[in-house]
């Protein structure tokens, strides 16, 4: 079965971007990593937000992979390499992962990375922490994750 995974970068403060969605503050000095993973998948899981944020950059699609591009108001497929989906994302993704091929990237945003971490279907995350505090922004983790570290860490302090 392929796996999913979760290769992104965030602050130290566990923002993928700002408020208005710059991504500014990341650095470029180092790929870290990326290069070799990118090798290892054929498969890239795309948030319609974080879709559209790429195409604004100049990156309309990961050229040789096949693009999935979850949108609620989308379907089908334009271009060269999306494909939209509007389906269930659970079911979806599960269909993905026992068809053959290499792995799957899911690039983000955070409501995708969110709906896939109910549904217990992220096999590994893989972060590029930057030393950069962003005080506010779109966080990598929503509120189910925060709360679930929070009562880890009451536990850890008892």
């Amino acid at each position: 079965m392929r796996a999913i995974k979760l290769f992104i970068a965030c602050s130290l403060d566990g923002f993928i971007a700002r408020k208005d969605d710059s991504v500014d503050w990341l650095f470029h000095d180092n790929n870290y990593g990326m290069s070799a993973f990118y090798n290892t998948i054929d498969t890239v899981l795309i948030g319609r937000k974080t879709y559209d944020l790429m195409v604004r950059l100049g990156l309309p699609y990961y050229k040789g992979k096949t693009n999935y591009v979850f949108s609620r108001t989308k379907a089908g497929v334009e271009g060269e390499g999306i494909h939209y989906v509007s389906s269930d994302i659970g079911e979806f993704v599960e269909s993905l992962r026992q068809r053959k091929g290499k792995d799957i990237w899911l690039v983000g945003g955070s409501v995708l990375i969110d709906s896939l971490l109910k549904r217990n279907l992220i096999n590994e995350i893989i972060l590029a922490v930057h030393p950069v505090i962003l005080g506010e922004g779109i966080p990598l983790f929503r509120g189910g994750v925060a709360k679930e570290q929070r009562s880890v860490q009451k536990n850890r302090d008892r």
